[in-house]
């Protein structure tokens, strides 16, 4: 199925729309039902901050791929549509909204999530949209279990201030849009601009100062499509190396903070799945910086980064 242009604009509007006048109505459930994030502690926040905003960015996103059932496409890539991205997706973001009503314990919470990652992980590798650097099957499956379960997470770790993990969700999404536009995998494409679309709408009511945000469940369905969605965009570029710094590019703002956050939690004894202020948000912040001159510098690098991607990947 081919896209044109104006048909990704439609959809960019429809989906952006959908998104902003539904995020409110989640913002009241939440607050109804005391779906809440409380100050204190590592929170930046001054007052309760409802949850619940990534049903409001989930709602737009499935409904949307839904519709795809009633198309001429085939049922190959229906499949791979539904059992490859949108169900695994939902099923950890199911799992996110359990923590986000329930606070569940720092590590069964993470092995929780990591499962899920890995089970989906090995569906994607089975449907041959797996990472592929190696020659070895059994290294290249390993290779997309870690990308996917390390993406997840790390966006996760992002979203510790207002508009951050959705500001560099759209940066990336829009990224993954242009490339597997460029390498005609509109479907792909489509979905990109749909997750771009939701964060845009969600944007609104969760920049600084943020009344809703995305909470686990959110967060965890953004970090598995973009990584699920990463290792699908066929790039024209036949160096690995090349496709290998690529994807760490559009995704190089998560990944650096997950690797810093766990290194230096490690090294003083602590556990990586214990929450804290010492991600590169936070340190940026304790330099005297205000949080919307943090948020301008790292989505500024994510651009800056993904722009370098999108280069490397047309250019050489």
């Amino acid at each position: 199925m081919k896209f044109n242009l104006l048909q990704y604009l439609i959809l960019l509007i429809v989906i952006f729309a959908i998104t902003f006048v539904i995020t409110p109505v989640f913002r009241s459930i939440a607050r109804k039902l005391k779906i809440l994030d409380y100050p204190g502690g590592r929170k930046l926040q001054a007052n309760p901050v409802a949850y619940l905003g990534g049903l409001a960015i989930i709602t737009p996103i499935t409904l949307g791929s839904f519709l795809l059932l009633f198309t001429s496409l085939s049922l190959d890539l229906k499949l791979q549509l539904y059992l490859g991205l949108l169900i695994p997706a939902l099923t950890i973001a199911f799992i996110g909204l359990l923590d986000d009503i329930y606070q569940l314990p720092p590590f069964p919470r993470f092995i929780s999530q990591s499962a899920v990652g890995i089970i989906t992980s090995f569906m994607l590798y089975l449907s041959g949209s797996g990472v592929e650097i190696f020659e070895n099957k059994s290294l290249n499956s390993i290779a997309t279990v870690l990308w996917v379960v390390t993406i997840i997470n790390a966006l996760n770790f992002i979203d510790n201030m207002d508009g951050l993990a959705t500001s560099i969700s759209i940066v990336t999404s829009l990224a993954m849009f242009i490339l597997s536009y460029q390498s005609n995998q509109y479907l792909v494409a489509a979905l990109s601009l749909a997750i771009t679309a939701s964060c845009l709408g969600f944007l609104f009511w969760n920049k600084r100062p943020a009344s809703i945000y995305l909470g686990d469940a959110g967060a965890l369905f953004l970090g598995f499509l973009l990584a699920a969605i990463s290792i699908r965009i066929d790039l024209e570029n036949e160096s690995v190396p090349i496709r290998t710094i690529v994807l760490i590019l559009i995704l190089a703002i998560p990944i650096i903070d997950i690797i810093q956050v766990v290194i230096s939690r490690m090294v003083r004894g602590k556990s990586p799945f214990e929450g804290g202020q010492d991600h590169i948000s936070h340190l940026l912040l304790n330099r005297g910086l205000d949080q919307r001159v943090v948020l301008f510098i790292l989505t500024s690098f994510a651009l800056l980064f993904t722009v370098i991607a999108i280069l490397l990947a047309e250019v050489i």
